[in-house]
């Protein structure tokens, strides 16, 4: 555990238990699910369990304030690293969620549930969850994900992505201006994912049309190719039998 003077924004540690403040610094260091303790002078306590923390904020205080926060964290116990060296971690079933510092203050976000985080360039992190489920058209992929919440069919970015992603529909369709053609220019609808032309030129079977029939593919499924690859291949719009089903995301803000 890490405690520093600091708070937990929009905590009131008035909803909190009367402890000594070691006792719940070691509770939670037991507690598997624990993350965070935060804790006044007067003993008061608030504990936070990494399944209903979707997303937590500590400020750094002063020692006047006479307020703490203690981090569980891991290191090496041959080390003491100093504080401003120190990197935050929380393990969240086989992935590692990193408190972001920034200034004075630590952000700890998670996605819902088992949703699937996906950290993109420029600090974007992203939400995935598959759904198996038989749909057939691009349009009805979309409103799959737009009726279960926030969320939008999602595009790729990265190899991890698409790794992590087989057999269903991902949010990109190829541009009206080049409908049909062998060319990986795509628009996406999720908000949050931008061409990389290289990404989908090195990852995509994109024809743009289907060689036994010549029907137009601009819309895309991830599948393993020939050679085992996963890769993302265009199919089209209209009718599918290849989708196993969408896969929804968001971007974790």
């Amino acid at each position: 555990m890490m405690k520093i003077f600091g708070k937990v924004l929009d905590a009131n540690l008035n909803n909190g238990i009367q402890k000594p403040n070691a006792a719940c610094v070691e509770e939670c260091y037991q507690q598997s699910d624990c993350i965070l303790v935060f804790m006044n002078s007067a003993e008061q306590c608030l504990s936070f369990g990494i399944n209903i923390s979707q997303k937590l904020t500590v400020v750094e205080t002063t020692k006047e304030d006479k307020l703490f926060v203690a981090f569980k964290t891991q290191f090496s116990l041959s080390q003491c690293p100093a504080y401003k060296a120190m990197d935050l971690t929380v393990t969240v079933g086989t992935e590692t969620v990193p408190w972001i510092k920034n200034g004075s203050e630590y952000t700890f976000k998670r996605c819902l549930e088992d949703w699937k985080m996906f950290e993109r360039k420029n600090n974007v992190v992203v939400c995935m969850q598959t759904f198996v489920i038989n749909v057939t058209r691009f349009e009805a992929a979309k409103q799959e994900c737009e009726g279960k919440g926030p969320y939008k069919l999602t595009g790729l970015q990265t190899v991890e992505e698409l790794n992590w992603v087989y057999g269903f529909w991902i949010g990109a369709k190829r541009q009206e201006a080049y409908s049909g053609q062998e060319i990986t220019e795509f628009d996406f609808f999720d908000g949050y994912t931008v061409l990389d032309k290289e990404f989908y030129t090195t990852n995509c079977l994109c024809g743009g049309k289907k060689a036994s029939n010549a029907m137009t593919e601009d819309c895309m499924i991830v599948c393993k190719t020939f050679d085992g690859h996963l890769r993302m291949n265009d199919d089209s719009c209209e009718s599918t039998i290849n989708g196993l089903g969408v896969v929804c995301g968001y971007r974790l803000l």
